[in-house]
């Protein structure tokens, strides 16, 4: 049995789950291209509401901003700045104001994790606020 390896369908089974579950886990890019995002000034940017967008699309929306478009890290803080409200940019839409600077804001609680776009000040670091791509445009396809 000299060159035998009988842990051979063991590891093409793994192998298999692994792309397996890398595809269930797919990219979200192409969905978050289609939020409709506005830098505002040289840290504020507005996300603009779209069809059945809540609080997830917006955070989506952030992060997306944040990490793609401007090339921060995942760890960048970001702040809503102007709750939900009519667009600056989007006559007759609403959108929600974030900003990566806390500058002028209330004191956020650290130790608060909230999904909320209605309360200035209301915080999370752009991966925490990533996890909502996946969840918004994932659930759709299930």
């Amino acid at each position: 049995m000299a060159g035998t390896d009988r842990r051979g369908p063991f590891w093409v089974l793994l192998a298999a789950l692994t792309v397996g579950a890398g595809s269930s886990m797919a990219s979200t890019a192409a969905e978050e291209d289609t939020i409709v995002i506005n830098r505002l000034g040289p840290t504020e940017f507005e996300v603009v509401q779209g069809v059945n967008f809540g609080a997830a699309e917006f955070w989506c929306g952030a992060a997306t901003y944040v990490e793609r478009r401007t090339g921060q890290p995942q760890t960048t803080p970001i702040f809503v700045k102007s709750p939900r409200g009519p667009s600056q940019t989007v006559a007759g839409r609403d959108s929600v104001v974030f900003s990566t600077s806390a500058e002028g804001l209330p004191a956020a609680d650290p130790n608060r994790v909230t999904l909320t776009v209605d309360r200035a000040g209301a915080t999370l670091k752009s991966y925490q606020a990533r996890r909502y791509c996946r969840d918004t445009f994932t659930r759709s396809t299930k």
